[in-house]
């Protein structure tokens, strides 16, 4: 059976340093990081993983990029349409409980272009339950997307790029992994 590659990306920041790491994996056996700074609540964290993903010698072989919610660095949301528009690659939110909207929408209201950055977690579309996770996909439906949670985990619900990226991601910014 041949072996698919993910990327997974996740980030960790603290006092207005961020960082966002993404792990690509071929099924579980970690392969290589690449690695950005990004915004707190800014803006860029979709333009960084498009170009970190299309930059790397990976890419060709890329079957699904997950990423570890929508928001990395507090509100620097990212668009997963214009990930999936710009790398050609199906991609997947993953998220261990269902989001409460209405605190997300009450705590985008104190930052800039507040619209701007509920229009891009609005576009990710409909929350499903799979495999023990919530999701939203875009360039997959559920069957695919359940084919590569599958493919992704050793153990435990998350796929393996995530876990891991998460863990190089807070020993960037803490000095050592905060467990997952």
């Amino acid at each position: 059976m041949k072996v698919w590659r993910f990327i997974g990306f996740d980030d960790s920041f603290r006092n207005g340093v961020a960082y966002i790491v993404g792990c690509v994996t071929a099924g579980t056996y970690v392969e290589g990081f690449v690695i950005d700074r990004i915004e707190v609540d800014g803006f860029d964290v979709t333009d960084k993983i498009i170009e970190l993903v299309n930059s790397s010698k990976f890419k060709i072989q890329l079957k699904c990029i997950f990423l570890d919610g929508i928001t990395f660095a507090g509100f620097n949301v990212a668009d997963i349409v214009e990930i999936n528009e710009k790398t050609g690659i199906p991609v997947i939110v993953v998220m261990r409980r269902m989001p409460n909207f209405e605190e997300i929408e009450r705590a985008l209201r104190n930052l800039d272009r507040f619209e701007e950055r509920l229009s891009k977690i609005r576009r990710a579309g409909n929350i499903h339950r799979l495999e023990g996770l919530f999701i939203q996909m875009i360039g997959c439906g559920l069957d695919e997307a359940r084919m590569f949670l599958r493919a992704s985990r050793l153990k435990g619900k998350v796929p393996e790029a995530l876990r891991i990226a998460h863990l190089v991601a807070s020993a960037l910014i803490h000095g050592e992994s905060k467990r997952r």
